[in-house]
């Protein structure tokens, strides 16, 4: 292989760029997972109906970031006892939250501080919402909502 000075191109030089080049375009390729994250899909496929329900931080989240949870069916103006497992490496928390603005509705869920220890005791919580409508729950943690930890929780009057 010959350049434009007419001198050989050595083989490790040949090399090097073709390293730099393909490192350049792994480079961009992450900045732009990180930049432009692929949408979450709210859900995860199923529907968790009943009185009684347990959720892993796993279930509801952090699976490829895009994952979200099971969708939580609750009756309006009925108790759901929520049994919750951090079976993960970091702090996560629980709480349910108007779907317009991300609020928290009052005295459902943990509060922000109040979070599941990594590979700590299962927690029991009571939720009761008493108007119908579409909620989200999440996990209040800085950052964990916008990498996939939310799902919806619908209120109705049966499910």
């Amino acid at each position: 292989m010959r350049t434009l000075a007419n001198k050989p191109l050595r083989a490790d030089v040949a090399a090097g760029i073709l390293a730099g080049v393909v490192g350049f375009v792994v480079i961009v390729m992450i900045w732009t997972t990180l930049v432009f994250p692929a949408p979450i899909v709210l859900g995860g496929g199923s529907t968790l109906t009943g009185n009684n329900i347990s959720l892993t931080e796993h279930e509801w989240g952090f699976a490829q970031f895009a994952k979200g949870g099971p969708k939580i069916c609750a009756v309006a103006g009925q108790s759901v006892n929520i049994t919750l497992s951090n079976t993960g490496q970091n702090l996560h928390g629980f709480q349910i939250v108007y779907a317009g603005n991300f609020t928290r509705v009052d005295g459902q869920g943990l509060n922000s501080t109040d979070l599941l220890t990594p590979l700590g005791p299962p927690r029991h919580i009571t939720i009761h919402i008493t108007q119908p409508g579409t909620y989200y729950y999440i996990c209040p943690v800085p950052g964990h909502r916008l990498k996939g930890m939310i799902a919806p929780c619908v209120v109705q009057s049966s499910c």
